[in-house]
């Protein structure tokens, strides 16, 4: 629960290595031959002064007590906008890591140890993401600092009673301080593993990443603990509403809309409210250009298809809708919650499998395949959706989504489907002057305008807040009809004699 590395041994013969589990690589030690002289005592010596050192360099967490049961008991938080450490109270794990390698996410629903009431709940959230070394050439903002983008986001969006609770809000966060005596350091992947490396593997050729822990309202749950699909649209609603808001009003795009990435709290009368979180991802565009910086960012069956290739294409707020299809119909062919994941029949996701594939170009491929055409969608994703209740809304609704980013009636076929047009002839009619390159650029730069004119997501990209509001249109239209669907059933359900 409290460790921030972890050391191990191999073993093979008379050869012993010591090996560090990082975040993104398995660090190996010379081999030390017990063998022979200079092997054991090189070994004796390691074993020793790990016997001696501080147990942060050993992989512990200092900031984090535990109950003899080995249980969280209390999380220190360091805020660095009021550079004081709050304690909180682990009241129980929300989510732990699972993986051996990446980000490492954990989740705590604690109570700040100053609330004697304890009724005050936040959500504590403790991550390894990617960061920008202090220093690293023009770089002097993290671009990708959570804390500050939901500070911003925090602080625009102040006063809006529509938005409350709809988007994790940060009450105190910054990057884990390690306190040695006297000297006091940021957590981070270089003051972690520096001691430990040898000189030939600088900070430079390791990936960059920081120990931050925020507290963050509301504690939400999972998105699938909806009870059917009617709660299901009223959460993507409310998300991609307060998404669409603050990409407005604070110029952050969240590039990693997934079922993780979304969350709910339940609500009187059988209704419930989406919630909006992890900003590990999210970028603040006014101060980068989301085109000359291309990364892949999010989880592989969510990702948009320009994420997932990479592509110079800048990212807009259609590549987090694009991801919201995704979503849904992920939730479509295998159930919007547990009850309903039971009855999915595994043969029928032969095809949305493919977008958990092991290769980004793979996955992406089968995506761009299977959007290609109206026909190809419906046949090979939507008609694969539950057959159960308020499946095929979901399914109705998917597909109204589909057509206003692939294929919206509004714009001309150049900004239609998921690749990019052949070059047409000089005699055909839709080549007008207006989609045709300028004769007054040079022959390269003619040929990438007239490129860029025939890719579809480079066309949609130059107007994506405009086809952004007509999907939110689309999106809260259809959360009106499942308000309306839930009150009558709960209306139902207050009559029915018990």
């Amino acid at each position: 629960m409290k460790w921030r590395f972890t050391w191990g041994f191999t073993i093979c013969g008379s050869v012993v290595h010591a090996c560090v589990f990082g975040n993104n690589d398995i660090f190996v030690s010379k081999s030390m031959d017990v063998m022979e002289p200079n092997g054991r005592k090189e070994l004796v010596a390691l074993l020793v002064n790990m016997a001696y050192c501080e147990e942060d360099q050993l992989g512990y967490d200092p900031t984090i007590r535990l109950y003899e049961d080995g249980d969280v008991k209390e999380i220190d938080v360091y805020d660095q906008e009021s550079r004081k450490t709050h304690t909180y109270q682990c009241i129980e794990p929300i989510m732990l890591a699972t993986r051996n390698f990446g980000r490492h996410t954990r989740c705590f629903l604690c109570v700040d140890c100053r609330d004697k009431s304890g009724e005050k709940k936040v959500v504590v959230k403790d991550a390894w993401a990617y960061a920008t070394r202090k220093g690293d050439g023009n770089n002097t903002v993290d671009v990708r600092d959570e804390v500050v983008i939901m500070r911003k986001i925090r602080d625009k969006l102040a006063g809006n009673k529509e938005l409350e609770g709809k988007y994790a809000t940060l009450v105190h966060g910054g990057v884990v301080r390690i306190i040695k005596g006297d000297i006091v350091e940021e957590d981070n992947t270089d003051t972690a593993f520096g001691m430990l490396l040898p000189p030939s593997l600088s900070s430079e050729k390791r990936e960059f990443r920081a120990h931050r822990r925020i507290a963050m309202t509301p504690d939400c749950i999972p998105l699938q603990n909806v009870d059917h699909v009617d709660q299901l649209i009223v959460a993507a609603a409310d998300i991609m509403n307060v998404h669409t808001a603050i990409a407005k009003t604070c110029n952050i795009l969240h590039r990693d809309i997934s079922v993780n990435s979304m969350l709910i709290t339940k609500l009187p009368e059988n209704k419930v409210r989406g919630a909006l979180i992890d900003f590990d991802c999210a970028k603040d565009i006014s101060k980068v250009d989301c085109k000359t910086q291309p990364e892949r960012t999010g989880t592989y069956p969510y990702m948009s298809i320009n994420n997932l290739l990479m592509s110079n294409v800048k990212r807009t707020q259609l590549d987090d809708w694009e991801s919201l299809i995704y979503v849904l119909c992920w939730l479509g062919t295998t159930g919007v919650n547990p009850a309903d994941e039971e009855r999915y029949d595994r043969a029928e996701r032969r095809e949305i499998n493919k977008w958990q594939g092991t290769e980004p170009e793979d996955v992406a491929i089968s995506k761009r395949n299977h959007l290609l055409t109206a026909d190809l969608f419906v046949n090979d994703i939507l008609a694969k959706f539950l057959k159960l209740p308020g499946y095929s809304r979901l399914r109705a609704l998917v597909g109204m989504l589909y057509m206003k980013i692939f294929f919206n009636e509004s714009y001309s076929s150049f900004f239609h489907g998921t690749i990019t047009k052949a070059k047409p002839l000089l005699d055909e009619e839709e080549h007008s002057d207006e989609e045709t390159s300028s004769p007054d650029l040079p022959v390269d730069q003619a040929d990438e305008q007239d490129e860029d004119i025939r890719n579809p997501f480079k066309r949609r990209a130059d107007y994506a807040e405009d086809i952004a509001d007509d999907l939110l249109k689309v999106l809260l239209k259809e959360r009106e009809k499942a308000l309306g669907r839930i009150r009558n059933r709960y209306e139902k359900e207050m009559e029915a004699p018990f």
